[in-house]
């Protein structure tokens, strides 16, 4: 009893350790690995979006660069028509990229939401199997603990019982024991008794 007892326990908190894990996973559901090719294609538009700002940003500098030394030209116009030229098609590469990489970007956070969402039913199934099971498992621990208590219960009973039984046989030979003893005391006392009478007178005889 005592084995089946702590191997329940064992398994209980065995059950417990499970669910709670299984709990700190549905929390981190957001940290899933992603497959390489949606790994690949998240870094491919983070990666055109920093280069896009860094084309951008060179496309400001150089304009403001250029049109500050078109200043010092003769044909000044001409310089400054010549640099916005260039800073817009820079701009409108930035653009394209920019607009790329954020598709790419918003497909892979799709596919990273669609493996979160899969991945959660996942561990709503999981627990969802494992509830009766770590149910059946405590209520088999209760009904352990409960059958414990009645066993002890039942041999402290039984216990008493044998101790009344055995204190109720001491009384009963000790009862013998006063009467054999009283008894005893009393035939002696009848005896003396009868010694100190005097004999009764012969009749006599005609």
């Amino acid at each position: 009893m005592e084995n089946r007892s702590q191997t329940l326990a064992t398994r209980l908190k065995a059950g417990l350790s499970s669910w709670l894990l299984v709990w700190a996973g549905s929390l981190l559901a957001q940290e899933v690995q992603l497959p390489a090719e949606t790994q690949a294609q998240l870094e491919r538009g983070l990666a055109l979006q920093a280069e896009a700002k860094n084309l951008r940003d060179q496309a400001e500098a150089a304009r403001t660069r250029d049109d500050e030394a078109c200043g010092h030209k003769f044909m000044i116009n001409d310089c400054r028509d010549g640099v916005q030229k260039r800073y817009l098609e820079q701009i409108r590469r930035a653009r394209a990229m920019t607009s790329e990489g954020s598709a790419l970007e918003r497909e892979a956070r799709r596919k990273e939401q669609e493996l979160n969402r899969q991945q959660q039913a996942a561990e709503e199934a999981r627990k969802a199997r494992e509830l009766p099971l770590l149910q059946q498992e405590q209520e088999a621990l209760r009904q352990s603990r409960e059958e414990k208590r009645a066993q002890r219960l039942a041999e402290k009973e039984e216990k008493a019982r044998e101790g009344a039984s055995k204190q109720a046989e001491r009384r009963r030979r000790q009862a013998e024991k006063e009467a054999k003893h009283a008894e005893k005391i009393e035939a002696r006392m009848n005896k003396a008794k009868a010694r100190e009478e005097p004999a009764a007178p012969a009749t006599p005889q005609p």
